[in-house]
């Protein structure tokens, strides 16, 4: 019965492990989502002060694009 028991404990012990890691990559997905709509902000402000500089419109902008 000894040895089943040390299973029990490697099993829980791997187990809180996982659950462990499983909350660091909760943390740092939630790191990544706040960095990439801080990267979107930016691109955002940049776009829109290009526009306002050139004085195009979405519209112009999309053409430009798509054309």
């Amino acid at each position: 019965m000894a040895r089943k028991a040390n299973y029990e404990e490697k099993i829980n012990a791997i187990e809180e492990k996982i659950a462990k890691k499983q909350e660091e990559i909760k943390v740092l997905k939630a790191q990544l989502n706040e960095i990439k709509a801080k990267k979107a902000q930016d691109d955002y402000k940049e776009l829109t002060e290009y526009m306002s500089a050139n004085n195009l419109s979405a519209a112009e902008v999309l053409a430009r694009i798509n054309g």
